[in-house]
């Protein structure tokens, strides 16, 4: 796969190569031959016209004047090709189709979650990284209302278990289980929305701290507003900020 993608990139530099180099050519194609042009043609007028020399001068750096600003044109030749590039890479990050579509409202939704995690039998590599197994095997039971740390160097795995229970990839083969449901077969909006997760290095959106906690639950009452800051042991910080109602 990353062979395949090389390939694609050598692609499109060498044809946006091409494309500088022929339009590089073209201008300075244009311009020696107006500077021929120029010097025949006013040859030509001076001998068989009877022009003046002021006269073809002025001719001249006007021909001049003109080859100059086609020469100027280059840098914008330029633009459009790397514009091209980037246009291409772009619309192919548009039209690709993932393989968990986060808009998907299929799913089942239970009407009681006690939240006991297990992953039974898992092997999972990246997609960027087919070649290399992330978790070979692994199987993993969390019971509801304990806590689990999962400690090891890095690269090896902890971040990569968070990211299947929270179904940003599904695993090459295993399962793994909510409840004892594939989470395969739950609805993913709903399950994602039951998952509360805190990332190693967290940001924070240029907006009140109000919209930055009602960011995966935009229905939250100011109750619940407060209620998550304390357990966030933000709640004393933030009410020492202005306009803390806000």
């Amino acid at each position: 796969m990353y062979n395949k993608f090389i390939k694609s990139a050598y692609r499109t530099v060498v044809e946006e190569g091409l494309v500088n180099g022929f339009g590089m050519g073209s201008v300075f194609c244009i311009l020696f031959s107006s500077y021929g042009l120029a010097f025949w043609y006013g040859g030509k007028l001076i001998i068989d016209k009877g022009y003046t020399g002021g006269k073809i001068v002025t001719v001249l750096f006007a021909v001049l004047n003109g080859a100059t600003s086609l020469g100027n044109a280059t840098p914008s030749i330029s633009a459009i090709a790397e514009g091209q590039s980037a246009a291409y890479r772009l619309f192919e990050t548009i039209e690709r189709k993932p393989e968990i579509d986060s808009d998907d409202t299929s799913g089942m939704i239970m009407e009681n979650i006690k939240g006991y995690v297990e992953l039974k039998d898992v092997y999972f590599r990246y997609p960027a990284r087919p070649g290399q197994l992330i978790l070979d095997g692994l199987s993993l039971q969390v019971a509801s209302g304990t806590t689990m740390a999962i400690v090891g160097e890095s690269g090896s795995g902890k971040s990569t278990v968070i990211s299947l229970v929270e179904r940003f990839y599904d695993p090459q083969a295993g399962e793994v289980l909510i409840d004892g449901v594939n989470i395969k077969n739950l609805n993913l909006d709903w399950i994602r929305g039951k998952i509360g997760l805190v990332s190693q290095e967290p940001l924070l959106f240029m907006t009140s701290i109000k919209d930055n906690i009602i960011y995966g639950k935009e229905d939250a009452t100011l109750e619940e507003i407060k209620r998550a800051a304390e357990l966030a042991n933000a709640a004393n910080f933030i009410d020492k900020l202005p306009n803390v109602c806000k």
